[in-house]
Formats: structure tokens, sequence, C-alpha cells
């Protein structure tokens, strides 16, 4: 994993606050992201998610409410998509 790229991670998902980390691996895909992501939730570790053709799911095939990993999954794409600037700080995104 690669510690020194970890970048917070805070959503609002179904009327719950989510704040956590998220932590890229160093094995990167064609595009050059990342080919999977640890995540942690309120300092407790949640899942490792990578994106495949059918959208976000856990690597390791756990059972985590799969709309709730799809929208962390967002919430990593858009971290990719949108990098923070001084003129696009990251905000709470509700999803």
């Amino acid at each position: 994993m690669n510690s020194q790229a970890r970048f917070p991670l805070t959503l609002d998902f179904e009327g719950q606050h989510y704040s956590g980390d998220v932590t890229p691996s160093e094995e990167t895909g064609k595009n050059g992201t990342p080919v999977y992501f640890r995540v942690t939730l309120g300092g407790q570790f949640f899942a490792y998610l990578c994106c495949a053709d059918n959208g976000w799911m856990e690597r390791d095939g756990k059972s985590r409410p799969l709309a709730l990993v799809g929208a962390i999954g967002d919430y990593i794409r858009g971290f990719y998509e949108y990098p923070v600037s001084p003129n696009n700080p990251r905000k709470n995104i509700k999803i």
C-alpha cells in the first residue's frame, strides 16, 4: 500500500455520516490508477475495494453493503477525476 498517497474520506450516505481514509495500492493498472484501495471508516478497517467492469466491489468478496461500497467507490473515483486544488477543495459529499 502507498501510505504516502493516502487521502481522507468523508461522505453522507443514506442519512449516516462516514469518515475515514483511503490508501491506494502501489500496483497500478493500464490507465495509471491504483488497482485497489484500502478503506478505513471511523478508524476501523472496512474493506479493500476495486473497480471492476460492473462497478465497485470488495477485492476479497466479503459481504459489505453493495450500495455503500458503490458510494465509497464513487468518492474514490471523484478524488482522481476532480483533484483537490485551491479552486476545488474537497467538501463533504452527500450521496
